[in-house]
């Protein structure tokens, strides 16, 4: 019978906070939506993909065997050839006046030098004030020179055949890789709004008449913990959505074994969110400080855009800490991979460990008191 009771408080705080949530949008927009929003926005801004360059040519050899060269080097389309200098000084001055990314100026005596067998000198300019453009504008370049010049000596006579094969992102997409990531950091947001439930009800004064009704104080946390729970969860699938139908990230994994394991996340972030809102009043507040530990170390600490340096012992602690760095290597696993739960055992549970001490420890702090 007590249990039953208890149930019925635990439910009865449940519906409570989903008939706040439905009137306000705004926690609405929070729980449900932010995760798919945020996604879409943080995955152009980290996309370090160049789809296209602008490029000049200089051909001062005027050969068939240079022109051939040049169709090879743009028959892709994703070099824009934009210009046609007639010498170097112009190239550089289209380049100071951010017109071209790079430039390609090829000598006089090419097509007599590669007749020859000789190695024939291209150069190449690059801008360089974007790095990530310069980067992978050398990358293709250079690729498509190796290209041709097998073509034009034959393959016969090459010393060795390279042949790659990139498994689970064959296009070494920077976007198949970083939007999973991602999805560790908008899922913050649905898991912070528990926090922002406990202070707001500081806020209005409604957490103090909590003296006067039977519900406990782990009665009413774990109402609030699996209302936000479950919205969260709901929020994780549209944002699953943007990734695999707007971004074309491949799925191959389990999609059951996915949203279990981040549920088993977004409670290990909720639990840290409950003990934040026992140390503050204010939804502000919450906000800054889940902010401040759990979003922003996020980006640096946890392997999402480079790796975590297990040499640097402090730093490798901390990435440990945080919640964030083994759910990047779970929805990697799971989206790319497809990883089983036995290969995902570890942070599976690191992370069903944190979530525990953390309501625990809420639950421990948490008293009603006027």
């Amino acid at each position: 019978m007590g249990i039953a009771r208890s149930l019925r408080r635990v439910t009865a705080v449940m519906l409570k906070e989903l008939k706040h949530i439905w009137f306000d949008p705004g926690f609405l927009f929070l729980t449900v939506l932010s995760p798919a929003v945020l996604l879409t926005l943080l995955a152009y801004v980290f996309s370090f993909d160049v789809e296209t360059a602008d490029i000049a040519i200089v051909d001062y050899d005027q050969s068939a065997t240079s022109f051939e060269y040049i169709r090879s080097l743009t028959a892709s389309g994703d070099l824009n050839v934009i210009a046609r200098p007639g010498s170097y000084s112009d190239v550089i001055q289209l380049i100071q006046d951010n017109s071209i990314d790079g430039a390609i100026i090829i000598p006089p005596n090419f097509n007599n030098q590669l007749e020859a067998g000789n190695l024939a000198d291209v150069n190449v300019v690059i801008d360089g004030s974007d790095p990530t453009v310069g980067v992978q504008l050398i990358g293709s370049i250079e690729q498509r020179t190796q290209a041709y010049s097998w073509q034009v000596i034959g393959l016969a006579q090459a010393p060795f055949d390279i042949r790659t094969r990139v498994w689970f992102n064959p296009n070494l997409s920077s976007q198949h890789s970083m939007i999973p990531g991602l999805m560790a950091l908008v899922l913050i947001l649905p898991a912070m709004s528990v926090a922002l439930g406990v202070t707001r009800e500081k806020e209005t004064g409604t957490f103090e008449t909590l003296v006067t009704t039977p519900i406990r104080g782990r009665e009413y946390l774990l109402g609030k913990l699996a209302v936000y729970l479950i919205l969260a969860l709901i929020g994780t699938l549209p944002a699953l959505g943007v990734a695999v139908f707007w971004f074309e990230v491949p799925f191959r994994g389990n999609l059951l074994l996915y949203m279990g394991l981040t549920g088993v996340y977004i409670f290990a972030i909720m639990g840290m969110c409950l003990v934040i809102a026992h140390f503050v009043s204010s939804q502000r507040t919450a906000i800054s400080i889940v902010l401040l530990l759990l979003f922003i170390p996020g980006f640096f600490l946890t392997g999402l855009t480079i790796p975590v340096d297990e040499s640097a012992q402090s730093s490798y602690i901390v990435s440990q800490m945080l919640p964030v760095t083994h759910y990047i290597i779970i929805s990697r696993g799971v989206t790319l991979k497809a990883l089983p739960l036995t290969d995902l055992l570890r942070e599976a549970i690191l992370l069903t460990g944190m979530g525990t001490i953390a309501v625990t420890a809420s639950l421990m702090l948490f008293r009603k008191k006027i």
